[in-house]
């Protein structure tokens, strides 16, 4: 197959290490300095001590066709991405978007949208619905300095047609190409089962991560991050019951990934250590918008609290003050442990 990714950050540099490891030909595009770097020495990704390495094709954009386009972007940038790489979507490649959040194609079946998932319609222009793959994929990942993928756990990648009339043969070979790399997959018959409980997972989270500057584990230790941490997942919990009828995992099962996640510095830290635009639409703002205010206050408070932040993650005293003000927000009596 010919098999593309677009971003060469954390996701897009990890799975095209394993692809070309396992000698599938690449094409990843990539930007600037990235670019460079890929072009000279190719991409490497550390699984807990094995090396997957090789070359790739590194390209400022696709100029052909592919067979599949992994978008490995942040939600935010998805639309433009598509756009610039429109030329190596033709109509029968599969297009796989591996962002967190709520995506874009979440209510294709219903025929309505996913509220700030594809403000300028780009997605819409370029995309058909028939060749648009849902997507899951568990795995944590960490760009070193030097620009090599450090993981830690095997990644997992869950894929499902999202209306009728895929090419379910094609899908087929990607899932064995996949496979075949070391991308442990299935074809789900719950993708959006599956997206909700990483949802909750990335909104109990990722969000207070960014604020405070902790990591999962941290979270899991610390009794009012943890508070904090179980009340927002209450309101996802509540709001996917009621408006989606999916029921999502308890607070046990939330608290024991995160001690298990170990000090893993969620994806929006990485994003606001490093000063580049948070996800807050795709993990946050989307189903605070369906759900309403009202309904999920603790997270409407925690992302007006991030978006009137000058610089994050806050320290000392601004952690600390942030953090009282959000506490007296989780209601403990309502908190499912």
């Amino acid at each position: 197959m010919k098999i593309a990714i677009v971003g060469a950050g954390n996701i897009g540099t990890a799975m095209a290490a394993l692809f070309s490891s396992s000698g599938d030909a690449v094409t990843l595009v990539a930007r600037g300095a990235r670019l460079d770097t890929v072009a000279r020495s190719g991409v490497c990704l550390d699984d807990r001590g094995t090396l997957h390495a090789g070359p790739v094709t590194a390209v400022p954009a696709l100029g052909t066709p592919q067979d599949a386009v992994f978008l490995c972007v942040k939600a935010q940038d998805l639309g433009a991405a598509v756009a610039a790489n429109a030329a190596g979507i033709g109509p029968d490649t599969l297009v796989i978007p591996m962002i967190n959040g709520l995506p874009f194609w979440f209510f294709y079946r219903e025929g309505r949208e996913v509220p700030l998932a594809d403000p300028d319609g780009l997605l819409a222009a370029h995309l058909r619905p028939e060749q648009v793959l849902g997507a899951v994929l568990l795995m944590t990942v960490q760009m070193e300095p030097s620009g090599r993928a450090v993981s830690t756990n095997t990644p997992t990648l869950s894929l499902a047609s999202v209306v009728e009339g895929a090419d379910m043969a094609a899908v087929a070979r990607l899932i064995g190409a996949l496979n075949g790399a070391g991308v442990r997959t299935d074809l789900s018959e719950d993708i959006h089962q599956k997206v909700l409980v990483k949802l909750l997972a990335n909104i109990a989270t990722n969000p207070l991560s960014a604020l405070v500057g902790c990591n999962l584990a941290e979270i899991g230790r610390n009794k009012d991050l943890l508070r904090l941490s179980f009340a927002l997942a209450d309101e996802v919990r509540a709001w996917a019951v009621q408006d989606l009828g999916q029921a999502l995992p308890d607070n046990d099962w939330l608290g024991a990934l995160l001690l298990d996640a170990g000090d893993f510095p969620t994806s929006m830290l990485q994003d606001a250590r490093a000063g580049r635009p948070l996800e807050l639409d795709a993990i946050a703002r989307a189903a605070l918008t369906l759900a309403g205010p009202s309904r999920m206050p603790l997270l409407a408070a925690l992302v007006e609290t991030l978006s009137r932040a000058s610089n994050l993650p806050l320290a000392g005293v601004g952690a600390e003050a942030a953090l009282s003000r959000l506490l007296p927000l989780t209601q403990p009596e309502r908190i499912q442990a």
